[in-house]
Parts: structure tokens; sequence; C-alpha cells
């Protein structure tokens, strides 16, 4: 197979895997509800799936090479369908089997997550090195279309029979795995070295470590929202199709935003975007409480809230890794390899992770003790904090300031050298 049918097949494993992760959003939080079940603890199930998705990666940024590349991808597809089959019985289950059910499927969704997108990641950011911002933009778009569907789908099952719905999507995808193999091919064999490197001293450089940190700021945000937005919109009288229409409304954006950013900002400055999307996301969280001492507590706040949290996200991943390699090799002296290019994949995936885990517990505690307008607030302080210790700890200024003095040295030259 040629190099398209292996993209494709990377992109619909992508797509699969971020359909199951917003599948459940517009009726799980309910039908939990429905058997006695906490919002604090619907958060802490939607939260397992990140928590096996971090478990899993550091094992898979240090023996993927070993294991392959195409192995792990197919594998994802086949945890994506278990995690399906598993939860098809939950309507019809009592409060400890919905509870034992879930927590199986989203181990199982969690492991597919750490599977593809360590994986994919790796692949495009190795074999594609001329073209990385490119194949990380469609790989955005990727995920967005995946997000997108996801609750279009589960709206569609929520009016239908939920069991025999569930039973039918996971067999398409585990019929379609044999598939994806054929379709993968082979790819290029990571080239590895008898010095690895050393992972603390990397993570703990500070343009490294805060960088990260917009990983986490990403799927933070995801999951945030897939634990109160539901519900929060049920006090305005939205149903589950209504619902369903707002999270494809904020993944639509992400695709666009992500697919228009890898053509048209490769030469962007980075850092810059990367700050733009956290300031992005602070304005979206204040919006979608809403916070009442700036803006009225009327639904249109809240819709308008997600473009912003739209962007933020698109932002704050898009540019990450390619930040982290340059910086990597610029600001502190590491040689560009495949084991580097897999150390920054692993960690990217499991920052990604680290955020999905927190976004939903804080969610679903803050929201259950104190509402959800005292949740969107504080998280809304934090992002600034953290967006000016990002300005401050990636050196942006000096960086700014140099940059400035070298243009003025250079004009300077130039000048003396055409008087002479």
């Amino acid at each position: 197979m040629g190099q398209i049918a292996k993209q494709i097949a990377l992109y619909i494993g992508l797509l699969l895997v971020c359909s199951s992760f917003t599948l459940i959003f517009p009726f799980y939080p309910k039908i939990a509800e429905s058997k006695g079940i906490d919002l604090w603890l619907i958060g802490l199930i939607f939260s397992l799936n990140p928590i096996a998705n971090v478990l899993c990666t550091p094992f898979l940024g240090k023996y993927m090479h070993k294991i392959g590349r195409k192995r792990i991808v197919v594998a994802s597809f086949v945890m994506t369908g278990l995690s399906m089959f598993i939860l098809c019985p939950i309507e019809m289950s009592d409060k400890g089997t919905l509870l034992a059910l879930s927590v199986v499927s989203r181990i199982c969704s969690g492991f597919a997550a750490s599977f593809v997108f360590t994986a994919v990641t790796s692949i495009f950011v190795s074999d594609y090195p001329d073209n990385m911002l490119v194949m990380i933009g469609r790989m955005e778009a990727a995920v967005g279309v995946g997000l997108t569907l996801g609750p279009i789908i589960g709206a569609g099952l929520y009016f239908m029979q939920l069991f025999g719905a569930l039973i039918f999507l996971g067999g398409l995808v585990t019929l379609f795995t044999p598939i994806a193999s054929k379709m993968l091919g082979t790819f290029r064999d990571l080239k590895t070295t008898h010095t690895e490197v050393n992972s603390l001293p990397l993570l703990l450089k500070p343009k490294i470590f805060l960088t990260l940190m917009m990983d986490i700021a990403f799927l933070f945000s995801y999951g945030l929202i897939a634990t109160v937005l539901e519900v929060h919109l049920d006090h305005f009288g939205f149903n589950s199709l209504e619902v369903a229409m707002i999270f494809v409304m904020e993944s639509g954006l992400y695709l666009i935003i992500s697919f228009a950013g890898g053509h048209w900002l490769k030469h962007s400055n980075e850092r810059l975007c990367m700050t733009i999307g956290v300031l992005s996301l602070a304005v979206g969280y204040l919006m979608l409480a809403p916070w009442t001492v700036i803006f009225p507590n009327e639904v249109w706040v809240v819709i308008l809230s997600i473009p912003f949290i739209s962007l933020g996200q698109c932002f704050c991943y898009m540019f990450s890794i390619p930040y982290m390699q340059r910086s990597a090799g610029e600001d502190y002296g590491y040689k560009r390899s495949d084991m580097l290019d897999e150390q920054i994949c692993s960690y990217s995936v499991t920052a990604c992770g680290i955020g999905e885990i927190i976004g939903p517990i804080y969610a679903g505690m803050v929201t259950d003790f104190y509402g959800i307008e005292m949740c969107c607030v504080l998280i809304s302080g934090a992002s600034v904090v953290y967006c000016i210790t990002f300005i401050i700890g990636t050196g942006m200024i000096s960086d700014l300031c140099k940059r400035k003095h070298i243009k003025i040295d250079n004009i300077s030259e130039l000048e003396a050298s055409i008087t002479k």
C-alpha cells in the first residue's frame, strides 16, 4: 500500500479513538445520574481513560521501536471496539454493574488512545520531518473530525436502542482492523543507539517542562467540558441532541482551526501562538460559567465561549511538539535523533493524559461543592497565572530583545559597509 492509504488508515485510527472518547458525552452523564451516581464520580470515571493512557505511554515510549509502530496502531483499533462492546448494556444495568462496566470500558479506551497517539505522533514527527507541522495539523484535523462525529453518533445512539447500536459500532471497528493492517503497510525502522536520551534532565529543562504544561491545558479543557457541559446546558432546557450539537460546534471549530493552522502558520512564533491559546482558554472559561461579574447568565454567553475554547485547545497543542524539538536542539544542545523525537512525543502524550485526568476530577468536585461559576473562574485565573509564568520561564521577552539587538547590529553593520 502507498503513502495515501497508510495516512488514511492512521487518520481513521485517530478518528475512531477520538469519536469513542466523545461518543458518551451526550448521554452518559444523564444515565449515570439516573442510577444515583454523583457528578464528582462521573468526573472520576471520565478520568480513567487518561489514567490508563498515562500509565501506558511511558512504556510505549521506551519499547515502541521493539514492539513496532504498526502493531501498536492495529492494537488501538481492537481496544476501541472492545470499549464499545463493554459499554453496551449500561441502560439496563444497576448502579454497581454500570460502574464496573464504565471502569473497564474507559480503561480500554485509554489504552487505545495511548497506542494510537504515541505511535501516530512518532510516525508524523520521524517519518515526515520536513513537513512535520502540516502533518500535525492534519492529525489534529482528524482528531477534530473524530471529536465532532462522537457527539453526533452519541446523540443518535441515545434516541436509538443503545445496546444494539454500540454492538454494531464495535463490530464495525473490529471488522475494519484487518483492513487497516493491510493499508498501513510498513514503516521506516527507527534508528536506535546504545546511548539513550537521559529523560529526567530533558524533562526538567524550563522550556520543555513549561511547554508540556500546554499539553496538560489542552486536554484539561476537554475533560472539564465533558464533565459539566451537558448538566450545565440542561439547566437552560437543552435536550441531548442540542447538547450534542454544541459539542459538534466545539469540535468542528477545532477541526477548522487545526487544518488551517497547519498550513498557514508553519513559520509562526510557536510560543506566541501557545500564549494566545492559553489566554483564549481563560476567556472561554469565564464565559462558559458565565462569570456574572462580567457577563449575564444567558445561554448565548455559554455558546459564545465555545469558539474561544476551541481556538485555545488547538493553539496550546499544535505548536508544542515542534517548539520542544527546536528548543531541545537550539537551547539545550541535544542532537536531533529518533530516540529524542520518541522521548518528546512520549512526554507530550503523557502530559495530555495528565490534563485529561485532572480536568474531569477538578470539574466534578469543584462544581459539586462550589458550583460551575466558581469552577470556571478559578481555572481561568490559573490559566492567566500560567501564561505569565510561561512567558517569563521560556524567555520570550529576553529572546525578543535579543532579536531586536541582532537586527539593529546587522543594520548598523550594513550601513557601515555601505558608507565605506
